[in-house]
């Protein structure tokens, strides 16, 4: 899968989801920041609505800490219509959150947990929280990558670092490898496949 910060014909757009607080996207990336503030109020949802339910382009999400958590949750309740662009998802450190966010982090947990309607990438240390990572990446149906626990790794959303999005993009070609099994198994159960547009 090409990938890029910049949008090319035919190519998948790189937009990085983050929460209030985090660090600004470098390098061109498209920054999609979520308003957690008033949690149950929802407005986190409307602005994935906003960026993503009529995108004609196609893109690829990256996402950190709880932005991870919301990506996930509003994957699984939108109508198949508002995702239509999203080819897939890297998710960085999805148990890291930040104190704050701690409440917003335990509502989510409560939502839907199926798997996901893209392919999806989780990217963790694997020294940390590692069998709730894995069973959460089980439960979306994401590719597990381990994250050398050496490197600084703090993801929390207030101390990620700002060329994160960067580092995601280098996961981004493990997408294709994910949908091809996303694809089989949509075959094994007698569906559709969804065609390489988004158009089902």
């Amino acid at each position: 899968m090409g990938l890029d910060a910049t949008e090319h014909a035919g190519e998948p757009r790189a937009i990085l989801v983050s929460v209030a607080g985090d660090p600004p996207a470098q390098g061109g990336i498209e920054q999609v920041m979520l308003d957690l503030a008033k949690f149950h109020n929802g407005r986190w949802a409307l602005q994935l609505d906003a960026a993503f339910a009529h995108r004609k382009t196609p893109v690829v999400i990256l996402a950190q800490g709880l932005a991870c958590l919301a990506v996930s949750w509003w994957a699984q309740l939108s109508p198949r219509s508002y995702l239509r662009s999203v080819r897939g998802a890297v998710f960085d450190s999805p148990l890291s959150v930040d104190f704050p966010h701690v409440a917003a982090a335990a509502s989510f947990r409560t939502g839907p947990t199926y798997r996901l309607p893209f392919p999806s990438v989780v990217v963790s240390d694997a020294s940390f929280q590692i069998e709730q990572v894995l069973a959460l990446a089980d439960k979306w149906g994401s590719q597990f990558v381990a994250q050398p626990s050496d490197l600084d790794a703090d993801h929390t959303n207030r101390h990620a670092s700002s060329d994160g999005a960067a580092a995601l993009l280098a996961h981004a070609g493990l997408l294709d490898r994910a949908d091809t099994e996303l694809q089989g198994r949509a075959k094994g159960l007698g569906l559709r496949p969804l065609p390489a547009d988004g158009r089902g």
